[in-house]
């Protein structure tokens, strides 16, 4: 008789994807203003009326202006406050508030707005993540709301 035995516990259901992602958003929106105070190139960027491609390569003319920053594919976790954290360290290096304060300069001499989209994806009965009241408060120095986009299998 062999010594291996197999188990017949079942681990906890996991989260199986994460990512997090800050957008900007106006008519008067111009990428590179942002990208220069952040320091960062953004995931995707653009103008009012400037033609991009989507994702799945179609063409479009951008509606409103754009900047968007994803952890979509730099972070390599299933823990969203990973993700959170990459976020508030472009907002927030080093812990200071001069770059969340420009942005919010910008934001107000432009009519921008801003928001943070998290999406989550867990196995069948994976407890959905929470978001820290601390997390909505830093992201809501510069007038953004966190639009969770939670599921499961």
């Amino acid at each position: 008789m062999s010594g291996l035995a197999t188990s017949t516990t079942k681990s906890k259901p996991a989260a199986l994807r994460a990512y997090a992602s800050l957008r900007f958003l106006g008519n008067r929106l111009e990428p590179e203003r942002i990208s220069a105070i952040f320091g960062a190139e953004p995931t995707t960027a653009y103008r009012i009326g400037e033609v991009f491609k989507q994702s799945r390569g179609h063409e479009v003319r951008g509606r409103t202006g754009l900047w968007l920053l994803s952890t979509r594919g730099r972070i390599d976790s299933t823990d969203l406050e990973v993700h959170f954290a990459y976020l508030l360290g472009v907002l927030f290096p080093g812990g200071a508030k001069k770059v969340a304060e420009s942005v919010r300069a910008l934001m107000a001499e432009d009519g921008l707005e801003a928001d943070v989209g998290c999406f989550w994806y867990g196995e069948h009965g994976a407890k959905l993540p929470a978001i820290p009241d601390a997390i909505h408060a830093a992201f809501a120095e510069i007038g953004a709301v966190v639009e969770p986009d939670f599921h499961t299998d």
